[in-house]
């Protein structure tokens, strides 16, 4: 078991306890939901060549209600990234060079694209061991 998930696990073991004793209540659902978010961006962080960390989210929601409404991985600011998005079919549907890593669920001609799983492709631009990453990002409306 990795670190991280042993963690989590005892994070887990020490929320059912609270809740079997009775020292709390009903969890509200928000905090569920920010406790499965920072797990997942555990497993989801990634080391690119200048030794920072890339966060990379799985989820992101482009519906205008100001949560989690762009797919955005912080980025140190200074290295290049080549960034791409594609289809479930492989069809390239977005791509930006850029420090910055962003994506607003829209095609590069500015189309709103449908829910559903899309592939993502991280690429580091320059350097002697250039970093890449590839993974799968849902979309939600």
């Amino acid at each position: 078991m990795t670190i991280t998930r042993s963690i989590a696990f005892i994070c887990f073991i020490f929320l059912w306890l609270t809740t079997l004793s009775g020292q709390s209540g009903d969890t509200p659902p928000d905090s569920i939901n920010v406790q499965q978010q920072l797990l997942l961006q555990e497993e989801s962080a990634v080391p690119d060549t200048l030794n920072g960390t890339l966060v990379v989210p799985n989820v992101f929601s482009p519906n205008g209600d100001l949560v989690n409404d762009y797919f955005e991985v912080a980025t140190n600011g200074t290295t290049v990234y080549k960034f791409s998005v594609f289809t479930r079919t492989g069809t390239r549907i977005y791509y930006t060079v850029s420090p910055r890593i962003f994506w607003d669920g829209n095609s590069v001609g500015g189309k709103e694209l449908p829910e559903g799983v899309y592939y993502y492709v991280i690429e580091e631009e320059g350097g002697t061991d250039p970093f890449e990453k590839g993974g799968f990002v849902h979309l939600f409306r």
